[in-house]
């Protein structure tokens, strides 16, 4: 149910983004991804240079013979580092221009929103869980913006790139890569699942401190004259301690994500080395795209 309601939210928020710039955003998105195909080819062209000095080492062939082609080579890949390089500063300088635009239509709506609530629902919400609309969830949105979406697309494009090189060259190692791969999706599912669940819970609960801190700021002197301290104190704690807690298992499972990926492509090497190693000893014909 949380999952489906998260793609329900991502989906209004892009909707809604590209209802602000038609124009912009898939320019952007074209640059991303223009960006993370180029930086995805260099291996290729290593692949040519190594196959152009086996080939020379094998067949006794001196520097100025293989210079020529090893130079094109070279001067290819200087060509799509420069392209990348500009696709780069492009977006990036676009994103910066997209992300705050968006961020201040948002604001503009929501501040337009609240304007037409009744009275009730400010009676019924604090005023400091009302705030935190405007400051902490905005937040994360910019964060989502201008982090997690081109880090997406560019995973993604960076994915499929390389994919479709490994089956140019071998479909049997694409194979035990993407054995690979699928362990390391469904540690990042379970792990990154519950890191979710309670990154939710830290942004609610950040609201409700807020909210308590906002109250007792603003009615520092009633909660004086009436002698309410111990009580004031005891809500504070507990609306503390909730976001301690959703703060800390949030944050432990998103720490614990990254070192566990590390690792596990640590064994998904090692994995690689020993299958390429049996195909060859057991001389099985390589499958490819190449030939």
């Amino acid at each position: 149910m949380q999952t489906r309601k998260s793609e329900s939210a991502v989906k209004r928020l892009l909707k809604m983004l590209f209802g602000y710039y038609p124009k912009l955003l898939p320019l952007i998105i074209v640059l991303i991804i223009l960006n993370a195909l180029i930086s995805a080819l260099p291996a290729i062209f290593q692949q040519n240079v190594v196959a152009i000095l086996q080939t020379a080492w094998e067949q006794h062939l001196s520097w100025a013979t293989i210079a020529p082609s090893i130079y094109q080579t070279v001067a290819k890949l200087a060509m799509l580092y420069a392209l990348s390089l500009v696709a780069g500063v492009a977006y990036n300088q676009l994103l910066a221009i997209f992300t705050q635009g968006s961020l201040d239509r948002i604001r503009q709506e929501l501040f337009s929103h609240m304007e037409t609530l009744p009275i009730r629902y400010f009676d019924t919400n604090k005023r400091g869980d009302v705030m935190s609309y405007y400051t902490n969830d905005v937040d994360a949105l910019r964060q989502m913006i201008s982090q997690s979406f081109p880090q997406l697309l560019v995973s993604t494009v960076s994915v499929t790139t390389i994919f479709c090189i490994m089956i140019y060259y071998s479909v049997w190692m694409a194979l035990v890569i993407l054995l690979g791969a699928a362990v390391s999706i469904s540690l990042t599912k379970i792990v990154g699942g519950r890191s979710a669940r309670y990154f939710i819970a830290q942004q609610q609960a950040v609201g409700k401190t807020e909210g308590v801190i906002e109250e007792m700021i603003s009615g520092q002197k009633v909660i004086k004259v009436f002698n309410h301290q111990d009580e004031a104190q005891a809500e504070f704690d507990r609306a503390n301690e909730e976001l301690y807690q959703a703060a800390n298992q949030a944050n432990r499972y998103s720490n614990i994500l990254m070192p566990l990926l590390n690792n596990v492509s640590y064994i998904i090497y090692v994995f690689v080395a020993i299958a390429g190693g049996i195909f060859m000893e057991f001389n099985v014909p390589n499958v490819s795209i190449s030939g």
